[in-house]
């Protein structure tokens, strides 16, 4: 699929994978709208060992990024919304509120999977096996 930005932090971003090997994931359950499963993180990274909870309320600084996207999806909504459609103020609204709700589990996942990746770099020697 994407395979071709494996290396690059975009890959581990977008697929949720652990930002140090790109090959185990951030999350237990793939599919972002089993919300029971919604945060559920594995500690460590089954690949390369990685601690996905670096601190406790490490990914507190998730929410202010989460806060951001959302921020930047309701700006861009708006605007084709508002400007380019015309419509009232309140349909507007109920159409934004629908999309920024039906996008928050996936919101939140990219939140997580960009702060994790601010702090962590990508080895492509993590998680193999180097003995000779």
């Amino acid at each position: 699929m994407i395979s071709f930005l494996k290396g690059k932090k975009i890959y581990s971003i977008l697929l949720c994978k652990c930002p140090r090997c790109h090959e185990g994931n951030l999350f237990l359950v793939k599919n972002p709208y089993k919300l029971r499963t919604l945060d559920k993180m594995p500690k460590r990274c089954p690949v390369c060992d990685l601690d996905f909870v670096r601190e406790t309320g490490f990914y507190y600084g998730a929410m202010m990024m989460s806060h951001a996207l959302t921020t930047i999806i309701a700006v861009i909504i708006h605007f084709i919304v508002f400007y380019f459609w015309g419509w009232e103020i309140l349909p507007h609204l109920v159409f934004l509120i629908t999309i920024i709700l039906a996008l928050f589990p996936i919101n939140f996942r990219i939140a997580r999977a960009l702060w994790i990746n601010l702090f962590v770099i990508y080895d492509p020697k993590t998680g193999k096996d180097l003995s000779l």
